[in-house]
């Protein structure tokens, strides 16, 4: 996809995630893309591919030897170059599967080259549907939207809810399905089309440490302790 395709657009529906695909063999025939570069290096497309595969981008830096907001960046200028017009935080789920399915495959049809393949349409079910067995109901509908795209302010004021009330049911699903964020998620729901888990028998628990609860209480405790006290913006007077 990096090099011969072009993304058109991609939709979520409640049961499928669905992608229409425009390939050019011929990278010449490829319509331009304001602002996206007009070849990709590859190199940059290694280092998207580990990116999409593993979606931890710490780890991806550390193993390519490059900083966050360089792998950032180079994933931004992929997505640019594959037709994509969003951040790297709000990538469409299809794209993190069709990566994880390209590394599954062995073997992959070529197009002939010198001649352009129709539009093609890429439908799968939706596979956070699953994350049921392991989510309270809020925290799957919240979940969902996150995966779609949205921001936690645009799930806020689709729920007609606060901002927080969204963080507090995203964090709490998270630490169910033991993943530190959308994109490992992405990439947790892509390694289950392959091996789909047992669900469990009964919801995991969501639960904080002591020691962070400890230091949660505390820092909301000195937080009270500094809005009670008078604010002095010089000092005061000798006595």
């Amino acid at each position: 996809m990096a090099g011969t395709t072009k993304v058109d657009s991609w939709s979520h529906a409640n049961d499928r995630w669905s992608m229409r695909l425009s390939h050019y063999p011929n990278p010449a025939r490829a319509p331009r893309i304001p602002n996206a570069p007009t070849a990709l290096r590859p190199r940059d497309v290694e280092i998207l591919e580990q990116a999409l595969l593993c979606g931890a981008r710490k780890l991806v830096a550390v193993q390519v030897g490059r900083s966050c907001s360089t792998v950032a960046i180079v994933m931004q200028n992929c997505f640019q170059f594959m037709g994509l017009s969003c951040l790297p935080s709000r990538i469409p789920g299809l794209v993190v599967a069709a990566a994880h399915a390209g590394y599954h495959e062995r073997s992959r049809p070529r197009a002939r080259a010198g001649r352009d393949v129709s539009p093609q349409i890429i439908t799968i079910p939706r596979p956070d549907r699953a994350l049921s067995a392991w989510l309270a109901p809020a925290e799957h509908t919240v979940i969902s939207l996150l995966i779609e795209g949205l921001s936690y302010a645009e799930i806020a004021h689709a729920r007609h809810t606060s901002v927080r009330t969204v963080a507090n049911q995203v964090a709490s699903g998270f630490r169910r399905l033991g993943v530190s964020g959308r994109a490992e998620l992405l990439c947790m729901l892509a390694r289950w089309g392959f091996e789909p888990p047992e669900p469990p028998a009964t919801r995991p628990p969501s639960l904080v440490t002591s020691t962070a609860k400890r230091a949660l209480s505390r820092g909301l405790q000195l937080l009270e302790e500094a809005s009670s006290r008078p604010h002095c913006l010089s000092p005061s007077p000798a006595t």
